[in-house]
């Protein structure tokens, strides 16, 4: 059985602390269902104006997994996300994308793998748990609104998220999926990206056990972020049923998440 490779792509500005937690859980990944595979994370930032210092750099590079660094000028999410793209390995079988505000469980590439051959799937999704770091009052913590599942193992996913996803190579390349610089700003590029891939044929499926777990800053602990998260994601829906067809469902899914935003 011969090891993949494993291109671990990281979109960051300005959290060094984040950035530093994350490639040290990367560095502590354990396997025992798949072979290990060959990793290279892979960093872009997006600030060119204050980058990652040289310190920080050669303590990342201390850890036992090939780095790449990169800087991208251009600012917004789909312009940092495709570079992300284009700055992975030629060689890579699969590219994950995790972001710099979490940190990965030592299973996490172990699970997503070992899904990913289960399933023969070309898109594995993981969950992403909060971790709040003020008071959470309790509709944070039970309603769902900061969390990338719950999923059962195995199960047929309809969209996606960036924050903790594996994706074959092979299907990228077959589907042409590219994340959209309209989104650049506003955020929803990666429900985009995946509703891309989806209506070219490409398969999802979850690694329950595939877990990564996201920092929750106090200024996002309140209902007015909430709310326009909710918003953002409907609006989100709606381009994505004009461009593709089916508008009457993807208006239905829309208003559905503002109602549970305003719920």
């Amino acid at each position: 059985m011969i090891a993949p490779h494993v291109a671990v792509c990281i979109a960051t500005f300005r959290r060094p602390d984040g950035l530093r937690r994350l490639v040290r859980s990367l560095g502590a990944q354990t396997f025992t269902c798949t072979p290990p595979p060959r990793v290279t994370i892979v960093i872009v930032d997006n600030d060119a104006a204050q980058p990652v210092n040289d310190g920080l750099l050669a303590e990342l590079r201390a850890q036992p997994l090939s780095l790449q660094y990169v800087v991208e000028p251009r600012r917004g999410l789909s312009a940092v996300r495709n570079a992300c793209l284009d700055h992975a390995p030629d060689d890579a079988d699969f590219i994950a994308f995790v972001d710099d505000d979490e940190w990965v469980a030592p299973q996490w590439l172990d699970e997503l793998l070992k899904a990913q051959r289960r399933h023969n799937a070309d898109i594995v999704q993981g969950p992403v748990q909060p971790v709040f770091t003020g008071v959470a009052r309790s509709w944070m913590r039970d309603g769902g609104y900061y969390e990338v599942g719950p999923f059962a193992d195995g199960e047929r996913l309809t969209h996606g998220a960036s924050g903790n996803v594996l994706i074959s190579r092979h299907a990228l390349l077959r589907t042409g999926a590219r994340f959209d610089a309209s989104y650049n700003r506003s955020g929803g590029e990666d429900v985009d990206f995946f509703q891309q891939m989806l209506a070219q044929g490409a398969s999802m499926v979850a690694a329950a056990k595939a877990v990564a777990f996201e920092s929750v800053p106090p200024e996002r602990m309140t209902l007015t972020w909430v709310l326009k998260r909710r918003f953002r994601t409907g609006h989100t829906l709606g381009q994505i049923g004009l461009r593709q067809g089916g508008i009457a469902i993807r208006l239905a899914k829309s208003l559905v998440r503002m109602a549970v935003g305003v719920g």
